[in-house]
């Protein structure tokens, strides 16, 4: 593996690059520790400093990570998930060999917000469930979720179920059973209250999921907001040329806006 010194692509971006496509390639596996920057830097012909970036870089992204005391190592692999299917987040973790567990942060009834009544469809005065879970993957804390379901589909829920189970599971039990899902997906960035939920640096790369599913009638029965440390999860998508999907109202309407007390008082314009 050499550097090209005559490229315009900085030394210490190409030496992340090809870290990283050893860790893909297998070379390195999740809990192999990294050689010392100084090795790095004198197997590449590079600065300590230059070397010191390169690792900094895949540290941040969460392709490595720093165990103080002990040195580098190939972090644990990310969890993956297929935009094309509709599968909750119980199911596809597990599928991957997982520990789910989950936190009910907030339960309960409420008047939703205009935009979230429009989307369920609720007439005015209606009520619907907010339900608000920090979700562990292996004891780690990956995704915090914010639901809400018109009340028909999700009286009498409690805690020790919202806890234990999977929406999908419980709904089906009532006879409910998703059959599609629009959503958006943004990148973001940790604010305050998500930094100390997940115990990561604020600021720290986030990704934002948003979105609607519908029963095969097309009855929407549940709008979400699930927002998922970037460096752990990959979202895979397939592409098809020439297959148009059109964009509806609900893009521009679910996409930007919404509510200060769904992300720890932040708001995007």
């Amino acid at each position: 593996m050499s550097l090209n010194r005559t490229s315009p692509v900085p030394l210490y971006y190409q030496l992340a690059e090809a870290l990283r496509e050893q860790i893909r390639a297998g070379e390195w596996q999740a809990g192999d520790r990294l050689p010392p920057e100084r090795v790095l830097a004198e197997q590449h012909g590079i600065s300590r400093m230059t070397a010191r970036q390169a690792v900094s870089y895949l540290v941040r992204e969460g392709t490595l990570v720093v165990r103080h005391g002990l040195g580098t190592y190939v972090a644990a692999p990310r969890y993956g998930f297929d935009a094309f299917h509709l599968f909750g987040f119980s199911e596809d973790a597990r599928a991957q060999g997982a520990a789910v567990r989950s936190r009910v942060i907030e339960h309960g009834p409420c008047a939703p917000p205009r935009r979230v009544a429009r989307q369920l469809r609720l007439a005015d005065g209606d009520d619907a469930m907010r339900l608000v879970r920090l979700r562990r993957a292996d004891e780690t804390a990956v995704l915090l979720e914010t639901l809400y379901l018109p009340m028909q589909y999700c009286a009498g829920w409690q805690r020790s179920e919202l806890e234990q189970g999977s929406i999908y599971a419980l709904l089906e039990q009532r006879g409910v059973r998703l059959a599609r899902a629009e959503q958006s997906l943004e990148a973001t960035i940790a604010n305050e209250y998500e930094s100390r939920l997940f115990g990561i640096e604020q600021g720290a790369p986030m990704i934002l999921l948003e979105g609607v599913t519908s029963d095969a009638h097309g009855q929407p029965i549940e709008y979400f907001k699930a927002v998922y440390r970037g460096d752990r999860f990959t979202f895979r998508f397939a592409s098809e040329r020439g297959l148009v999907m059109p964009l509806t109202a609900w893009h521009s309407a679910v996409g930007r806006g919404y509510d200060t007390a769904d992300r720890g008082e932040r708001r995007r314009s």
